[in-house]
């Protein structure tokens, strides 16, 4: 089957800020606001002449009243406006003051009574992340370390055991990939488990950033793991030794069985998934095939402009989502990649995340296929990193609708036909044998009718 081109035609400014993690290094170029203090002066107080020496003569009964003189009125506006300005201009000193002053009062009880001494950047790192988390559950700051860390996952690179862990969920650790080859895999750690312990520290309840940084560690080392197996209530240990791991986002291969049908799993949205996608949809002649099951349970989401170019290749819609700002003004993000024209079911489960949903809900709204497995996760708001000084700042700056303005934010996309995985049973995502997970086999059945109905 040939792609179709002419479907789209929107191009996008490659500049434009749409990225579930986006970039802001301009961010401090906003403009100053100042207060008063080009304000005209307030002229003519020493012009005014009185009538005479004791200020103007008695009126006497029955006289005209003396009229309001123009500069009277002017000077009393004046004044007022002035008053105005000095009491709200005073009320803000006061109020930041009582805010800043507890603030500082605070470090200082901290400098002179604290049994250690703590460092300074310490403190104002601890201040900036506890004022981050009151806003929600996305936003964060990353100090140097983390931040670069960070950036190191969404290029595509981490270190570590070779497992991802969903960020959809950060109250635990949950296994949403094990990487082929990786020191996970021959240790036996599966997708869906739960890793509750490092080298004997309970994670529960800790900072995900915190505990990830448990387990990672320099090549060689070993990390001992406590895992929870979800689905059968099992905790077992595993010794794991780490290695430098180099992270495919987009893996695909013919289903088993099946050579006609092509199985792609995508299990996260780095800077490269668009342009890996792309290469896999040829590597396995997607265009020749009767159709593709593309999975994406587990998938916590991840870098939104490359969601936008995977989208493009499945739905004939130019407008893949819309983002929308603080202020309600909705931008439409459109996709130019060729759409692929093949029917196609969509994997998904409720660990489908943000970027996932995206993809999810731009194929269900436009009907180009089929959602297969349970209602996804709910996440319908994007992130902007803003670079600061020795670290970044990830900030929730909008939220998104699907095509046809749904917001699934705290809802999640209910899938077009359900399906559960049995108690116990473990997803098969790209398997190399039969048998499949009741959701994979639903998948291949459904898009064996949607083949047949071409």
């Amino acid at each position: 089957m040939e792609n179709d081109n002419n479907d789209k035609h929107g191009k996008r400014d490659e500049n434009d800020n749409i990225s579930d993690i986006n970039n802001a290094n301009n961010a401090n170029n906003a403009n100053n606001i100042n207060g008063v203090s080009d304000a005209d002066d307030v002229d003519g107080v020493s012009d005014i002449k009185r009538s005479d020496a004791n200020g103007g003569a008695e009126e006497g009964a029955g006289a005209a009243p003396r009229p309001v003189r123009p500069w009277r009125f002017v000077l009393l506006v004046d004044l007022l406006i002035l008053l105005v300005l000095a009491v709200c201009f005073n009320i803000i000193i006061y109020t930041n003051y009582n805010n800043i002053g507890q603030l500082l009062r605070v470090v200082s009880y901290i400098q002179n009574n604290y049994v250690e001494e703590v460092p300074f950047r310490d403190l104002v790192d601890g201040a900036i992340d506890g004022m981050v988390k009151t806003l929600d559950p996305y936003s964060a700051y990353q100090n140097a370390e983390k931040s670069a860390e960070f950036r190191q996952e969404i290029s595509g690179r981490i270190g570590g055991i070779g497992v991802l862990i969903s960020s959809a969920d950060p109250s635990k650790l949950l296994v949403v990939k094990v990487f082929a080859g990786s020191p996970a895999e021959r240790a036996g750690l599966a997708t869906g488990d739960i890793i509750i312990a490092a080298d004997g520290r309970d994670l529960a309840g800790m900072d995900q950033d915190a505990a990830i940084a448990l387990i990672r560690g320099e090549a060689g080392t070993d990390v001992a793991l406590d895992i929870l197996r979800d689905g059968e209530n099992r905790v077992f240990s595993a010794m794991v030794r780490r290695e430098s791991i180099v992270v495919p986002s987009v893996e695909g291969r013919e289903l088993p069985g099946q050579p006609d049908i092509a199985l792609i799993a995508i299990s996260s949205f780095t800077e490269q998934t668009g342009n890996e996608f792309e290469q896999v949809l040829q590597e396995l002649d997607v265009g020749n095939k009767s159709g593709l099951i593309l999975d994406l349970r587990y998938n916590s989401g991840g870098e939104v402009r490359a969601a936008l170019k995977t989208a493009g290749f499945l739905t004939p819609s130019e407008v893949i989502f819309y983002v929308v700002d603080r202020d309600g003004k909705e931008t439409a993000e459109t996709s130019d990649s060729p759409y692929l024209r093949k029917p196609l079911v969509v994997l998904v489960n409720e660990y489908s995340a943000s970027a996932a949903e995206i993809v999810a809900g731009a194929v269900k709204d436009t009907g180009s296929g089929k959602l297969v497995g349970v209602t996804t996760y709910g996440k319908g708001v994007m992130q902007t990193v803003f670079d600061v000084r020795e670290g970044s700042l990830i900030l929730t700056t909008n939220k998104y609708l699907t095509p046809a303005h749904h917001d699934i934010h705290g809802q999640g996309i209910e899938p077009d036909v359900e399906v559960e995985l049995a108690a116990g049973e473990i997803a098969t995502i790209l398997p190399e044998a039969e048998p499949f997970d009741g959701q994979l086999q639903e998948a291949a059945r459904v898009l064996r009718e949607l083949a047949a109905a071409e």
